[in-house]
């Protein structure tokens, strides 16, 4: 789903509230708004009151792709009131139906949103109770009646509004100079002990030299993630492995590890160091693309491996002038061979030569091919 629906996400949050507590209670209706202008008709009811937003600080920055800009996290602080069928807030009826809708919120704790507007949201939704006391209720209950109202108060965090910001991406640097590749001194160990891995971003087919203590032609196997790799080649302090393509891998960050196996049969796992398993895109073509007021909009689509999966983070990128003009989300496919985005009329670009830079669960493509958008 796209991020732009988030900005909904406050009234999505109340929706669903709505319709969850009309499911789970004897109530006929639930509504929305301040206590005190709830209507007489269909009681019994429930009526939520959104009352208060916070920001939450443990997670203003914190981003959901390296280089985009972090979105606002907020804190949203409810008050639920149980109306009877009279209207009236302190009957027994009423904190009967009070206490089934209290019961209906804790249900509903870690909530997996379906809804457009907070598909996007990173993890469920929580629902926590918060003191409501007198002094409160008696700010909150300001109205034309001034009745005080037994209810409870809860909040729903974290909720996620991705803002419409360009990213901070750039092309990326391949090469700096011709380093010299030097050996690995060679120290008595109880087992593999890894130190680096060359090149620490790679792509499917290519070779990586891994270094380490006790690291050599003991090594029988090479891990990416879960995924076993054989030992192409071997010397004192240093293995190469191929990453050969496998339907199993995405792009992303991995830990690598080695394995050895002792006489006895028990496996030593060496630690773990970060590699990183980049897409490759071989070519990015526009198809038909549609004029209005002199922008353009259409379907880009990119080919090449590792384009991201269904249930991979997908973003690209039209880089110009030194920035980005628009970044959208991809939908990938099984093959991951193929990457289809649209660009909208409400997103449609100027005519020119844009670089398109993909990343995929945080790794980006080392090419950025170039397209004639017009």
């Amino acid at each position: 789903m796209a991020l732009k629906d988030s900005k909904q996400a406050i009234g999505a949050v109340s929706e669903l509230l709505k319709s969850q507590l009309t499911l789970e209670t004897i109530a006929n209706t639930v509504d929305i708004g301040r206590p005190e202008e709830v209507s007489a008709t269909n009681c019994p009811k429930l009526n939520i009151f959104l009352y208060q937003i916070d920001f939450d600080g443990q997670l203003r920055n914190h981003p959901l792709d390296e280089g985009q800009r972090a979105p606002l996290w907020i804190v949203l602080r409810y008050l639920l009131t149980a109306f009877d069928i009279s209207k009236e807030s302190d009957t027994s009826d009423a904190h009967e139906l009070l206490g089934e809708g209290i019961l209906a919120l804790n249900e509903m704790n870690f909530i997996e949103p379906s809804v457009l507007a907070l598909a996007d949201n990173p993890e469920p939704l929580k629902i926590t109770f918060d003191r409501a006391d007198s002094e409160l209720l008696s700010k909150i209950m300001q109205g034309s009646d001034e009745k005080y109202r037994l209810s409870a108060a809860f909040q729903v965090r974290p909720v996620m509004i991705a803002p419409s910001v360009s990213p901070r991406y750039a092309l990326p640097v391949k090469t700096v100079g011709s380093p010299a590749e030097e050996g690995v001194a060679i120290m008595p160990s109880l087992g593999p002990k890894l130190e680096s891995v060359k090149p620490e971003k790679f792509t499917q087919g290519e070779t990586i030299t891994l270094t380490g203590i006790d690291i050599g032609t003991v090594i029988e196997e090479v891990r990416l993630g879960n995924i076993r790799f054989p030992v192409i080649a071997a010397k004192t302090g240093e293995i190469q492995a191929l990453i050969n393509p496998n339907p199993e891998l995405s792009a992303g960050s991995y830990p690598i590890t080695v394995i050895r196996t002792l006489k006895g049969g028990q496996i030593i796992i060496s630690n773990a160091v970060l590699g990183t398993l980049l897409p490759t895109v071989t070519n990015a073509t526009s198809g038909a693309l549609t004029e209005s007021a002199g922008l353009f909009s259409g379907n880009l689509t990119l080919t090449g491996e590792l384009l991201g999966g269904p249930d991979d983070s997908i973003f690209v990128a039209f880089y110009r002038d030194k920035k980005i003009a628009l970044m959208l989300e991809g939908a990938g496919a099984l093959d991951q061979t193929t990457l289809t985005v649209n660009v909208d009329s409400d997103n449609a670009l100027p005519p020119g030569d844009y670089f398109i830079i993909l990343r995929v669960n945080g790794a980006q493509a080392a090419n950025a091919p170039m397209v004639d958008w017009s």
